[in-house]
């Protein structure tokens, strides 16, 4: 293949379109290595032509090319979305970490094409979830014909917990490992819940253990590193909507907010916040029974909260 480099670089548009057809039945086809760098090079040239419509034409033709430089492909996938679309939704001339290293320098539109292909390797699908936006991942966990193990799963859920729509498509995914199932069972509406629980086994008891777990991970998060007032205020708002229950109650406490029992105590007993402290922690068994008392807490209840008092002032 005869190509005139200084010919090829004053010609116009239409003829440089022309050309991307011969430079891609050539490397289709050639096993001339000489003649093949000559070709490459022009293919170069082409990739970074300043009319759109010529790199355009030319990832249209080489997309279905076996083999290609890797700085040639990879400047086709890096360019804009017209000319990198149609190349990555069909190229096979990237190795599954080739295409993986690709995906820190890609944007979105090649993020969604990459997600939607109907191969892809496992390389992939993980750098995929960690570079690619919600809407991307959204594509993957969509294709059924991406074959996703547990661990790009796991990074999922890990990534988009609070993200509920892209939680419940993964929940309609076939097969899931147990571990995935039981992360996403309290990040779905009771319709997916339902769903999971009836596909995957996993009872109600265990699925309401672990939306209880969550909430509780999610509250400690919250109050760890509060004053008493945000935590008094906090919990206020909790007694308000129904959601100061004994057992958060006692969780808060055992992973170590005292003021939370405090708290607690007092909004269910009705005293102030400076009485409930004196009785619980004065040692007068009569002021603590009848701080319980007044708080509605069983005998049980109230001795795991000596239990947790009596480990506090050991500490």
């Amino acid at each position: 293949m005869s190509i005139d480099p200084l010919k090829m670089l004053n010609a116009d548009t239409l003829e440089k379109v022309v050309l991307t057809r011969r430079v891609s039945d050539f490397l289709h086809r050639s096993k001339d290595q000489e003649q093949r760098e000559i070709v490459e090079n022009v293919a170069r040239a082409l990739a970074q032509d300043v009319a759109v419509n010529v790199r355009e034409a030319l990832a249209l033709e080489l997309r279905s090319c076996p083999f290609l430089p890797h700085d040639l492909a990879a400047k086709i996938a890096t360019d804009v979305e017209s000319v990198s679309g149609p190349f990555l939704a069909s190229t096979t001339v990237f190795s599954d970490s080739q295409l993986a290293g690709l995906m820190p320098h890609l944007e979105e539109h090649a993020h969604v094409t990459i997600a939607k292909r109907n191969s892809l390797g496992d390389s992939t699908c993980e750098a995929l979830v960690t570079f690619g936006s919600e809407k991307s991942v959204s594509y993957l966990v969509r294709n059924e014909k991406a074959r996703l193990n547990e661990r790009v799963l796991s990074s999922i859920v890990r990534r988009f917990p609070e993200r509920r729509t892209l939680m419940e498509q993964l929940s309609a995914r076939p097969n899931l490992p147990l571990s995935v199932v039981k992360s996403i069972i309290d990040k779905v509406s009771d319709t997916f819940r339902c769903l999971l629980e009836g596909q995957y086994g996993v009872t109600s008891d265990i699925a309401d253990e672990l939306m209880r777990s969550s909430a509780s991970k999610s509250m400690w998060a919250m109050i760890a590193a509060a004053s008493e007032r945000q935590i008094h205020a906090y919990v206020g708002d909790l007694r308000a909507q129904r959601r100061l229950t004994i057992d958060l109650m006692l969780d808060m406490a055992e992973k170590g907010s005292i003021a939370f029992l405090e708290s607690s105590l007092a909004y269910r007993s009705g005293f102030t916040l400076s009485a409930t402290k004196n009785m619980l922690h004065s040692g007068d068994s009569e002021l603590f029974v009848a701080l319980m008392k007044k708080a509605g807490i069983s005998k049980a209840e109230a001795h795991a909260i000596l239990t947790i008092l009596k480990l506090v002032k050991t500490k």
